[in-house]
């Protein structure tokens, strides 16, 4: 169960790494009518919060 969840982990947190936009679409998007995309705010904190749930992947193979 371990291995799915670091797979899970590090598949997310390269999505978000990777394409910020994409999370943004999916999760705030409809929230706003005038859908003017995503703020370089909200895709650095995208992006930071990818890099910390790829490392806790990466952590969760090595955890016994």
């Amino acid at each position: 169960m371990k291995i799915a969840g670091g797979i899970f982990l590090i598949v997310m947190g390269g999505l978000m790494l990777i394409k910020p936009n994409l999370m943004w679409k999916i999760s705030e998007s409809w929230k706003t009518k005038s859908n003017s995309g995503a703020t370089d705010l909200y895709i650095l904190i995208v992006r930071i919060a990818g890099i910390i749930l790829a490392i806790g992947g990466i952590v969760a193979f090595f955890i016994n």
